[in-house]
């Protein structure tokens, strides 16, 4: 059994706001066509964590489920939603015709959007506007006897789900996909915080997306970044290994793609991974 800390983790609540869908008229592709990019914001009734990242009309970065914002301060990502729910956190409603109703933390995109799990009934009953309360628990989460490994975004809940083994006095996670460091794209360099920024994997080069097998990525899916550092902030660093889950859609835009939270990273050789058919949270958390 893996020694972590989460005894002494404080479990805190904070709080977001159902919001409208993004829309923002039509933008150029990154072959220079114009598209009206669909999928962030807002309450989708048939895009659950588990779908594909590819295929949805006009859709750009979508996110699962629900988007929910913190709402206490002007820029959603100063909020305490933004930097302290993570992954695998229950949610609940606190008000609207669904108030009770229990959802899944699954992941932040940067800048304002969070987004939560709720099942297709309670869906059915959110409005624009219900407020969404998350029971954050998970910062300041660390592996006692794997100091150099940063732990980020994860909740004890996520920890236990992730299959993780100790071969050789390494950590080894099961993980769906290896991505190479000349793939990363948008949120490199955006911020020295980890926490409450997303980073995406490029997916605007048809060839790259056939030769790494990208087309078959799913929202959820645990995913490897090679040679890509995860401490403080997202970079390139050579040897360095980050494990993350994807949590919004592929892109059409330059430079964009599936957004990743990164969840364990190191620069010392203490982490490793092995391919596996399914890794999901969608399964771990058992998402219908």
């Amino acid at each position: 059994m893996l020694r972590d800390n989460r005894d002494k983790l404080l479990k805190i609540a904070v709080q977001g706001e159902i919001v409208p869908p993004a829309t923002s008229g039509y933008r150029a592709q990154w072959d220079g066509q114009p598209k009206m990019g669909l999928g962030m914001g807002g309450i989708k009734y048939n895009l659950k964590v588990g779908d594909s990242c590819f295929g949805w009309a006009s859709g750009d970065h979508v996110e699962p489920g629900v988007t929910i914002r913190g709402k206490e301060k002007k820029r959603p990502s100063d909020c305490a939603l933004a930097h302290l729910a993570c992954i695998g956190n229950e949610a609940v409603m606190v008000d609207g015709e669904a108030k009770g109703a229990k959802g899944v933390f699954t992941g932040r995109h940067a800048g304002s959007d969070d987004m939560v799990h709720f099942t297709q009934e309670d869906l059915e009953k959110l409005a624009i506007g219900d407020k969404v309360q998350v029971k954050a628990y998970g910062v300041g989460l660390k592996l006692l006897d794997y100091p150099d490994i940063r732990v980020n975004k994860t909740s004890p809940r996520l920890l236990d789900s992730l299959g993780i083994e100790e071969v050789d006095e390494k950590l080894v996670v099961p993980v769906v996909k290896e991505v190479p460091s000349l793939l990363m794209g948008s949120g490199i360099g955006f911020s020295a915080m980890t926490e409450p920024v997303d980073y995406d994997i490029q997916t605007t080069d048809p060839k790259a997306i056939k030769k790494y097998g990208l087309e078959t990525l799913l929202l959820g899916d645990i995913v490897a970044l090679r040679d890509q550092l995860c401490i403080n902030g997202r970079g390139y660093y050579k040897g360095s290994l980050t494990v993350g889950v994807i949590i919004h859609g592929s892109s059409d835009y330059s430079g964009h793609g599936p957004g990743v939270n990164p969840i364990l990273s190191t620069k010392d050789g203490r982490l490793d991974v092995k391919m596996v058919e399914r890794a999901n949270i969608a399964d771990y958390f058992n998402l219908k």
